[in-house]
């Protein structure tokens, strides 16, 4: 309670209805929707980026990564649009040896069209980053 009360002498409280006038709290929220779709666009053009012969596995984890990150999410309003996500992930994840497999046996080879499910998930993220920028 003794760190509160010195802040408030600080002028803490001030502050913060500064800042609550300078970005208000529906900005905020949008602000960190935008940073949640730039994190999963980020990790999913990862694993894009690792379908290759030798790191197809690294690009799993990063799919996995941006899994559990949205289901950490708890923005009802965009949940319609991160369950399409997830079910684009579970659906790579739930085949991923063979996945694995096709590649490491034809580099050039997509199985399951991984690519394009990869490619519509990020499209997902960049569409919502730009439907919620204009709003």
């Amino acid at each position: 309670m003794r760190v509160l009360e010195r802040l408030d002498t600080l002028g803490f409280s001030r502050f913060k209805g500064l800042i609550d006038i300078i970005m208000p709290k529906k900005e905020r929220r949008q602000s960190k929707i935008i940073i949640s779709y730039i994190r999963i666009h980020t990790q999913l053009n990862n694993a894009f980026n690792m379908l290759s012969k030798d790191r197809c596995r690294h690009a799993f984890e990063y799919l996995s990564l941006a899994k559990k990150f949205i289901r950490q999410l708890k923005f009802e309003e965009e949940k319609l649009y991160l369950n399409r996500i997830l079910k684009i992930l579970n659906e790579l994840l739930k085949n991923k040896e063979r996945i694995i497999a096709g590649i490491r046996k034809e580099e050039a080879s997509d199985p399951f069209h991984i690519k394009t499910f990869l490619l519509l998930a990020q499209n997902i993220c960049i569409l919502r980053i730009l439907k919620i920028n204009k709003d």
